[in-house]
Protein backbone atom coordinates (compact mmCIF):
# COMPACT_ATOMS: atom_id res chain seq x y z
CA UNK A 1 0.00 0.00 0.00
CA UNK A 2 2.99 2.45 0.56
CA UNK A 3 4.60 1.95 -2.62
CA UNK A 4 1.25 2.25 -4.04
CA UNK A 5 0.73 5.74 -2.22
CA UNK A 6 3.96 7.04 -3.26
CA UNK A 7 3.85 6.41 -6.61
CA UNK A 8 0.43 8.36 -6.75
CA UNK A 9 1.87 11.03 -5.29
CA UNK A 10 4.75 11.22 -7.62
CA UNK A 11 2.31 10.92 -10.61
CA UNK A 12 0.57 13.51 -9.10
CA UNK A 13 3.33 15.69 -8.72
CA UNK A 14 4.59 15.39 -11.65
CA UNK A 15 1.61 16.24 -13.39
CA UNK A 16 1.12 19.22 -11.33
CA UNK A 17 2.74 22.35 -13.78
CA UNK A 18 1.20 25.26 -10.93
CA UNK A 19 4.44 26.32 -9.46
CA UNK A 20 6.32 28.69 -11.68
CA UNK A 21 10.28 29.01 -11.53
CA UNK A 22 11.38 32.73 -11.20
CA UNK A 23 14.90 34.43 -10.77
CA UNK A 24 14.51 37.09 -8.73
CA UNK A 25 15.92 40.62 -9.71
CA UNK A 26 15.40 44.02 -8.79
CA UNK A 27 12.49 45.00 -6.63
CA UNK A 28 11.24 48.06 -4.01
CA UNK A 29 13.54 48.21 -0.84
CA UNK A 30 11.83 46.60 2.08
CA UNK A 31 10.85 48.62 5.24
CA UNK A 32 13.59 49.37 7.65
CA UNK A 33 14.81 46.06 9.52
CA UNK A 34 17.79 44.43 10.64
CA UNK A 35 19.53 41.99 8.26
CA UNK A 36 19.77 38.26 9.08
CA UNK A 37 23.78 38.75 7.52
CA UNK A 38 25.08 41.40 9.26
CA UNK A 39 27.80 39.60 10.86
CA UNK A 40 29.06 37.31 7.67
CA UNK A 41 31.75 38.08 5.17
CA UNK A 42 30.14 41.10 2.63
CA UNK A 43 30.44 38.99 -0.60
CA UNK A 44 30.56 35.00 -1.43
CA UNK A 45 29.82 34.42 -4.11
CA UNK A 46 32.40 31.88 -6.74
CA UNK A 47 35.91 31.69 -5.41
CA UNK A 48 37.70 31.25 -8.69
CA UNK A 49 35.34 33.37 -11.07
CA UNK A 50 33.76 35.91 -9.04
CA UNK A 51 30.32 34.72 -10.09
CA UNK A 52 27.19 34.44 -8.17
CA UNK A 53 27.06 31.38 -6.89
CA UNK A 54 22.89 30.01 -7.94
CA UNK A 55 21.03 28.96 -5.31
CA UNK A 56 17.43 27.36 -5.84
CA UNK A 57 14.93 27.69 -2.96
CA UNK A 58 11.61 25.91 -3.27
CA UNK A 59 8.79 27.39 -1.52
CA UNK A 60 5.52 25.11 0.07
CA UNK A 61 3.30 27.75 0.21
CA UNK A 62 2.74 31.01 -1.77
CA UNK A 63 5.15 33.50 -0.79
CA UNK A 64 8.22 35.76 -1.71
CA UNK A 65 9.65 37.85 -0.11
CA UNK A 66 8.93 41.96 0.08
CA UNK A 67 12.42 42.69 -2.17
CA UNK A 68 12.49 39.18 -3.96
CA UNK A 69 15.89 38.63 -2.73
CA UNK A 70 17.81 41.65 -4.27
CA UNK A 71 18.77 42.71 -0.63
CA UNK A 72 20.63 39.55 0.03
CA UNK A 73 22.18 38.89 -3.29
CA UNK A 74 23.76 42.28 -2.99
CA UNK A 75 25.49 41.81 -0.09
CA UNK A 76 26.11 38.16 -0.51
CA UNK A 77 26.61 37.92 -4.29
CA UNK A 78 24.10 35.02 -4.30
CA UNK A 79 21.60 34.98 -7.33
CA UNK A 80 18.49 33.00 -5.82
CA UNK A 81 15.96 31.20 -8.27
CA UNK A 82 12.90 30.17 -6.30
CA UNK A 83 9.50 28.19 -7.29
CA UNK A 84 6.39 27.34 -5.17
CA UNK A 85 5.90 23.71 -4.32
CA UNK A 86 3.11 22.00 -3.34
CA UNK A 87 4.32 20.84 -0.07
CA UNK A 88 2.46 17.31 0.29
CA UNK A 89 4.17 16.37 -3.18
CA UNK A 90 7.51 18.05 -2.48
CA UNK A 91 9.56 14.25 -1.55
CA UNK A 92 7.97 11.97 -4.24
CA UNK A 93 8.58 14.68 -6.98
CA UNK A 94 12.62 15.17 -5.66
CA UNK A 95 12.82 11.51 -5.50
CA UNK A 96 11.46 11.52 -9.41
CA UNK A 97 13.69 14.23 -10.48
CA UNK A 98 16.55 12.46 -9.40
CA UNK A 99 15.80 9.20 -10.83
CA UNK A 100 15.60 11.02 -14.19
CA UNK A 101 18.79 13.35 -13.43
CA UNK A 102 17.59 16.64 -13.47
CA UNK A 103 19.10 19.14 -10.87
CA UNK A 104 18.03 18.98 -7.31
CA UNK A 105 17.39 22.44 -5.60
CA UNK A 106 18.92 23.65 -3.14
CA UNK A 107 16.98 24.64 -0.04
CA UNK A 108 13.44 23.51 0.50
CA UNK A 109 10.39 24.05 2.59
CA UNK A 110 8.58 21.40 3.77
CA UNK A 111 6.48 19.93 6.87
CA UNK A 112 8.65 18.53 10.01
CA UNK A 113 7.41 15.24 10.56
CA UNK A 114 8.73 14.30 6.90
CA UNK A 115 12.04 15.31 7.95
CA UNK A 116 12.96 11.22 8.55
CA UNK A 117 11.02 10.38 5.00
CA UNK A 118 14.02 12.81 3.31
CA UNK A 119 16.57 11.68 5.70
CA UNK A 120 16.24 7.83 5.11
CA UNK A 121 16.10 9.03 1.42
CA UNK A 122 19.70 10.62 1.34
CA UNK A 123 17.60 13.76 0.28
CA UNK A 124 19.00 16.25 3.04
CA UNK A 125 22.32 17.21 4.09
CA UNK A 126 23.40 17.82 8.10
CA UNK A 127 23.44 21.63 8.55
CA UNK A 128 24.76 21.69 12.04
CA UNK A 129 27.72 23.43 10.74
CA UNK A 130 25.91 26.11 9.24
CA UNK A 131 23.82 26.62 12.44
CA UNK A 132 26.81 27.12 14.47
CA UNK A 133 27.96 29.69 12.33
CA UNK A 134 24.73 31.67 12.08
CA UNK A 135 25.18 31.67 16.17
CA UNK A 136 28.65 33.05 15.59
CA UNK A 137 28.28 35.61 12.59
CA UNK A 138 24.96 37.06 13.91
CA UNK A 139 24.48 36.34 17.41
CA UNK A 140 21.75 39.40 17.25
CA UNK A 141 19.29 37.22 15.13
CA UNK A 142 19.93 34.17 15.86
CA UNK A 143 18.84 35.01 19.68
CA UNK A 144 15.74 36.04 18.58
CA UNK A 145 14.53 32.16 16.69
CA UNK A 146 13.24 29.78 19.75
CA UNK A 147 15.60 26.77 20.48
CA UNK A 148 12.55 24.17 19.09
CA UNK A 149 13.63 25.29 15.71
CA UNK A 150 16.82 23.12 16.04
CA UNK A 151 15.54 20.66 18.61
CA UNK A 152 12.32 19.97 16.57
CA UNK A 153 14.70 19.23 13.58
CA UNK A 154 17.61 17.64 15.61
CA UNK A 155 18.56 13.82 14.73
CA UNK A 156 20.67 11.27 16.15
CA UNK A 157 23.01 14.47 16.85
CA UNK A 158 23.02 16.71 13.80
CA UNK A 159 20.57 19.54 12.96
CA UNK A 160 18.59 18.37 9.70
CA UNK A 161 15.61 20.62 9.59
CA UNK A 162 15.30 24.24 11.03
CA UNK A 163 11.54 23.98 12.04
CA UNK A 164 10.61 27.88 11.81
CA UNK A 165 6.84 27.60 11.62
CA UNK A 166 4.53 25.89 13.72
CA UNK A 167 0.79 25.62 13.35
CA UNK A 168 -0.25 25.50 16.52
CA UNK A 169 -3.93 25.36 17.63
CA UNK A 170 -6.05 26.93 20.03
CA UNK A 171 -9.38 27.51 21.91
CA UNK A 172 -11.60 30.27 20.51
CA UNK A 173 -14.96 31.16 21.59
CA UNK A 174 -18.84 32.68 21.76
CA UNK A 175 -18.25 34.73 24.88
CA UNK A 176 -21.96 35.47 25.82
CA UNK A 177 -22.94 31.73 24.77
CA UNK A 178 -20.43 30.26 27.45
CA UNK A 179 -21.58 33.17 30.10
CA UNK A 180 -24.92 32.49 29.46
CA UNK A 181 -24.66 28.65 29.98
CA UNK A 182 -21.92 29.81 33.29
CA UNK A 183 -18.96 28.48 31.57
CA UNK A 184 -15.84 29.52 32.75
CA UNK A 185 -12.60 29.59 30.67
CA UNK A 186 -9.70 28.79 30.92
CA UNK A 187 -10.41 25.20 30.63
CA UNK A 188 -8.54 22.69 32.89
CA UNK A 189 -8.74 19.56 30.54
CA UNK A 190 -10.76 18.81 27.72
CA UNK A 191 -13.15 17.04 29.62
CA UNK A 192 -13.91 20.63 30.68
CA UNK A 193 -14.33 21.17 27.51
CA UNK A 194 -16.93 19.04 26.66
CA UNK A 195 -19.05 19.81 29.66
CA UNK A 196 -18.98 23.41 28.53
CA UNK A 197 -20.43 22.53 25.23
CA UNK A 198 -22.74 20.38 27.02
CA UNK A 199 -23.39 23.47 29.28
CA UNK A 200 -24.22 25.42 26.09
CA UNK A 201 -26.12 22.79 24.15
CA UNK A 202 -28.66 22.70 27.21
CA UNK A 203 -29.36 26.10 26.46
CA UNK A 204 -29.47 25.97 22.41
CA UNK A 205 -31.02 22.63 22.25
CA UNK A 206 -31.02 23.31 18.15
CA UNK A 207 -27.79 24.38 17.57
CA UNK A 208 -26.31 22.15 15.13
CA UNK A 209 -22.17 22.30 16.18
CA UNK A 210 -21.60 23.36 19.81
CA UNK A 211 -17.63 22.16 18.95
CA UNK A 212 -15.69 21.93 15.88
CA UNK A 213 -12.91 22.18 14.69
CA UNK A 214 -10.93 24.00 12.03
CA UNK A 215 -9.21 21.16 10.17
CA UNK A 216 -10.31 17.79 8.97
CA UNK A 217 -7.07 16.61 8.51
CA UNK A 218 -5.26 13.98 10.77
CA UNK A 219 -3.68 16.76 12.84
CA UNK A 220 -6.32 17.75 15.79
CA UNK A 221 -5.96 13.12 16.21
CA UNK A 222 -2.35 14.25 17.20
CA UNK A 223 -3.49 16.43 19.24
CA UNK A 224 -6.08 15.03 20.77
CA UNK A 225 -3.54 11.83 21.88
CA UNK A 226 -0.66 14.15 23.13
CA UNK A 227 -2.59 16.46 25.32
CA UNK A 228 -4.67 13.40 26.70
CA UNK A 229 -1.34 11.91 27.36
CA UNK A 230 -1.38 8.74 24.84
CA UNK A 231 2.55 7.37 24.16
CA UNK A 232 3.86 7.10 21.11
CA UNK A 233 6.16 4.86 19.21
CA UNK A 234 7.75 6.79 16.60
CA UNK A 235 4.34 8.15 14.80
CA UNK A 236 2.22 5.49 16.55
CA UNK A 237 -0.28 6.23 19.26
CA UNK A 238 -0.89 3.58 22.24
CA UNK A 239 -4.76 3.91 22.10
CA UNK A 240 -4.76 1.00 24.85
CA UNK A 241 -3.35 3.66 27.17
CA UNK A 242 -4.98 5.41 29.71
CA UNK A 243 -4.55 8.39 27.52
CA UNK A 244 -6.05 6.32 24.69
CA UNK A 245 -8.60 5.07 26.12
CA UNK A 246 -9.58 8.27 27.67
CA UNK A 247 -9.57 9.81 24.19
CA UNK A 248 -11.76 7.31 22.80
CA UNK A 249 -14.66 7.96 25.45
CA UNK A 250 -14.23 11.53 24.94
CA UNK A 251 -14.77 11.38 21.47
CA UNK A 252 -17.43 9.06 21.84
CA UNK A 253 -18.99 11.40 24.29
CA UNK A 254 -18.94 14.25 22.02
CA UNK A 255 -20.99 12.55 19.12
CA UNK A 256 -23.34 10.88 21.60
CA UNK A 257 -24.31 13.88 22.84
CA UNK A 258 -25.06 15.83 19.61
CA UNK A 259 -22.07 18.66 20.73
CA UNK A 260 -20.62 18.23 16.98
CA UNK A 261 -21.74 17.86 13.66
CA UNK A 262 -20.60 14.87 11.52
CA UNK A 263 -20.99 16.42 8.53
CA UNK A 264 -18.56 19.61 9.85
CA UNK A 265 -16.28 16.32 10.95
CA UNK A 266 -15.42 15.34 7.72
CA UNK A 267 -16.44 18.52 5.73
CA UNK A 268 -14.05 20.22 3.41
CA UNK A 269 -15.50 23.67 3.41
CA UNK A 270 -14.71 25.60 6.67
CA UNK A 271 -17.87 24.54 7.87
CA UNK A 272 -16.94 24.61 11.38
CA UNK A 273 -15.53 27.93 11.05
CA UNK A 274 -18.12 29.21 8.96
CA UNK A 275 -20.76 28.18 11.90
CA UNK A 276 -18.81 29.90 14.88
CA UNK A 277 -18.25 32.65 13.03
CA UNK A 278 -22.59 32.78 11.80
CA UNK A 279 -23.73 31.71 15.74
CA UNK A 280 -24.23 28.11 14.98
CA UNK A 281 -21.17 26.76 17.08
CA UNK A 282 -19.35 28.11 20.05
CA UNK A 283 -16.46 26.25 21.01
CA UNK A 284 -14.04 26.20 18.05
CA UNK A 285 -10.39 24.43 18.01
CA UNK A 286 -8.07 25.88 15.01
CA UNK A 287 -4.65 27.28 14.81
CA UNK A 288 -3.12 31.07 15.47
CA UNK A 289 -3.19 31.99 12.06
CA UNK A 290 -6.76 31.18 11.51
CA UNK A 291 -7.79 33.92 14.11
CA UNK A 292 -7.10 36.70 11.33
CA UNK A 293 -9.56 35.62 9.92
CA UNK A 294 -11.72 35.86 12.70
CA UNK A 295 -10.63 39.40 13.08
CA UNK A 296 -12.05 40.21 9.35
CA UNK A 297 -15.46 38.49 9.71
CA UNK A 298 -18.01 41.07 9.52
CA UNK A 299 -20.60 41.48 12.86
CA UNK A 300 -18.61 39.17 15.18
CA UNK A 301 -16.03 41.07 16.66
CA UNK A 302 -13.46 40.50 18.82
CA UNK A 303 -13.71 41.15 22.14
CA UNK A 304 -15.99 40.59 25.13
CA UNK A 305 -19.28 41.44 23.18
CA UNK A 306 -17.86 38.75 20.29
CA UNK A 307 -15.03 36.22 20.71
CA UNK A 308 -12.25 35.45 22.59
CA UNK A 309 -9.32 32.41 22.69
CA UNK A 310 -7.96 30.26 25.30
CA UNK A 311 -5.15 27.80 25.26
CA UNK A 312 -5.91 24.17 24.27
CA UNK A 313 -5.99 22.08 27.86
CA UNK A 314 -4.11 18.93 28.38
CA UNK A 315 -5.15 15.78 30.80
CA UNK A 316 -2.62 15.30 33.62
CA UNK A 317 -0.62 13.18 31.84
CA UNK A 318 -0.09 14.90 28.17
CA UNK A 319 1.39 17.87 26.85
CA UNK A 320 0.76 20.67 24.47
CA UNK A 321 2.07 20.09 20.72
CA UNK A 322 2.73 22.01 17.46
CA UNK A 323 2.59 20.82 13.70
CA UNK A 324 5.95 22.49 12.57
CA UNK A 325 7.09 23.15 9.09
CA UNK A 326 10.17 24.35 8.02
CA UNK A 327 13.68 24.71 5.52
CA UNK A 328 16.58 22.18 5.01
CA UNK A 329 19.60 21.94 2.96
CA UNK A 330 19.21 19.30 0.23
CA UNK A 331 22.16 16.79 -0.17
CA UNK A 332 23.45 17.76 -3.47
CA UNK A 333 23.52 21.44 -2.81
CA UNK A 334 27.43 22.75 -3.62
CA UNK A 335 26.52 25.70 -1.79
CA UNK A 336 25.22 24.85 1.45
CA UNK A 337 26.87 28.51 3.27
CA UNK A 338 24.94 30.20 1.01
CA UNK A 339 21.71 28.01 1.54
CA UNK A 340 22.04 28.96 4.98
CA UNK A 341 22.58 32.59 4.19
CA UNK A 342 19.06 32.59 2.38
CA UNK A 343 17.69 30.72 5.75
CA UNK A 344 18.88 33.83 7.61
CA UNK A 345 17.25 36.52 5.20
CA UNK A 346 13.74 34.30 5.40
CA UNK A 347 14.11 34.66 9.54
CA UNK A 348 15.16 38.17 9.25
CA UNK A 349 11.36 39.75 10.63
CA UNK A 350 11.43 42.19 8.22
CA UNK A 351 10.36 39.48 5.82
CA UNK A 352 8.91 36.98 8.10
CA UNK A 353 6.53 39.70 9.57
CA UNK A 354 4.53 40.09 6.03
CA UNK A 355 4.52 36.21 5.43
CA UNK A 356 2.73 35.60 9.13
CA UNK A 357 0.48 38.59 8.40
CA UNK A 358 -0.50 36.74 4.75
CA UNK A 359 -1.84 33.93 6.36
CA UNK A 360 1.23 31.62 7.22
CA UNK A 361 1.90 29.95 10.05
CA UNK A 362 3.50 31.40 13.65
CA UNK A 363 6.94 31.77 13.16
CA UNK A 364 9.24 30.95 16.23
CA UNK A 365 10.64 33.91 16.10
CA UNK A 366 10.48 36.50 19.34
CA UNK A 367 11.09 38.92 17.45
CA UNK A 368 8.48 38.32 15.12
CA UNK A 369 5.98 37.78 17.50
CA UNK A 370 7.16 41.21 19.54
CA UNK A 371 6.33 43.05 16.44
CA UNK A 372 4.11 45.78 17.25
CA UNK A 373 2.42 45.59 13.61
CA UNK A 374 1.50 41.75 14.69
CA UNK A 375 0.21 42.19 18.52
CA UNK A 376 -1.77 44.96 16.78
CA UNK A 377 -3.04 42.30 14.07
CA UNK A 378 -3.27 39.31 16.38
CA UNK A 379 -4.68 40.76 19.75
CA UNK A 380 -6.19 36.98 20.59
CA UNK A 381 -2.70 36.13 20.81
CA UNK A 382 -2.65 36.82 24.25
CA UNK A 383 0.27 36.40 26.97
CA UNK A 384 -1.24 33.49 27.97
CA UNK A 385 -1.23 31.50 24.73
CA UNK A 386 2.24 32.89 23.92
CA UNK A 387 3.33 31.35 26.78
CA UNK A 388 2.35 28.29 26.47
CA UNK A 389 3.57 28.36 22.29
CA UNK A 390 6.98 29.53 23.42
CA UNK A 391 7.22 26.42 26.02
CA UNK A 392 5.74 23.43 23.70
CA UNK A 393 7.45 20.50 24.19
CA UNK A 394 6.27 18.25 21.53
CA UNK A 395 5.52 17.90 17.77
CA UNK A 396 3.45 16.05 15.45
CA UNK A 397 5.70 12.82 15.53
CA UNK A 398 8.32 12.91 12.41
CA UNK A 399 8.34 10.07 10.72
CA UNK A 400 8.68 7.96 7.66
CA UNK A 401 4.85 6.93 8.37
CA UNK A 402 3.63 9.23 10.31
CA UNK A 403 0.83 9.80 7.45
CA UNK A 404 0.19 6.21 7.24
CA UNK A 405 -0.51 6.54 10.88
CA UNK A 406 -2.83 9.85 10.49
CA UNK A 407 -4.49 7.98 7.82
CA UNK A 408 -5.50 5.42 10.39
CA UNK A 409 -5.93 8.24 12.97
CA UNK A 410 -8.70 9.31 10.40
CA UNK A 411 -10.95 6.34 10.12
CA UNK A 412 -11.01 5.82 13.95
CA UNK A 413 -12.39 9.68 14.29
CA UNK A 414 -15.05 8.94 11.41
CA UNK A 415 -15.79 5.75 13.66
CA UNK A 416 -16.20 7.80 16.76
CA UNK A 417 -17.21 11.24 15.46
CA UNK A 418 -18.66 10.79 12.37
CA UNK A 419 -20.97 7.14 12.31
CA UNK A 420 -20.75 6.33 15.69
CA UNK A 421 -20.19 2.86 17.58
CA UNK A 422 -21.43 0.78 20.99
CA UNK A 423 -18.21 -0.53 21.17
CA UNK A 424 -16.74 0.22 24.55
CA UNK A 425 -13.50 2.24 24.33
CA UNK A 426 -11.84 -1.17 25.10
CA UNK A 427 -12.97 -3.04 21.89
CA UNK A 428 -12.56 0.10 19.76
CA UNK A 429 -8.66 0.63 20.61
CA UNK A 430 -8.41 -3.19 20.77
CA UNK A 431 -9.61 -3.33 17.12
CA UNK A 432 -7.37 -0.28 15.68
CA UNK A 433 -4.37 -0.87 17.90
CA UNK A 434 -2.95 -3.89 15.90
CA UNK A 435 -3.68 -1.65 12.10
CA UNK A 436 -1.39 0.92 13.71
CA UNK A 437 1.18 -1.54 14.96
CA UNK A 438 1.53 -2.99 11.84
CA UNK A 439 3.13 0.30 10.59
CA UNK A 440 6.25 -0.34 12.65
CA UNK A 441 6.94 -3.68 11.80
Amino acid sequence: MSIVLVLALVAFACSDDSGTTTTAGEAPATSDGASGTTGAPDTTGDPTTGEPVEITVWFAREYLPPDLFASLEAEHNIRVTYDVRPGDNMLPTMLDMRDVGEPLPDLIEDDSLTTPAYIAAELYQPMTEYVDRFAEEDPELFETVLPAVWENGTFDGEIWHASWQSSYDLIYYNVAMLEEAGVEVPFESWWGVLAAAQAVKANNPDMPSVFGTGSTSEDPLFYWLTNFGAPFDGAVPDLTSPGGLDFIEWAQTMFEEGLINPAYVVGEQDESQGAFINGGGAILQDGINAGLDYMAAPGFEYGDDGWLSTPMPNEESGEQMSVPRGWSIVSESEHPYEASLVLRYLMDPVNGVPRYLSGSSTPRSAAILADSEVADAQPYFTDEIREAFFGVSAQIPPAVNTREVGAILIDLRDDLMVVGTDESPEEVAARYQPLLDALND
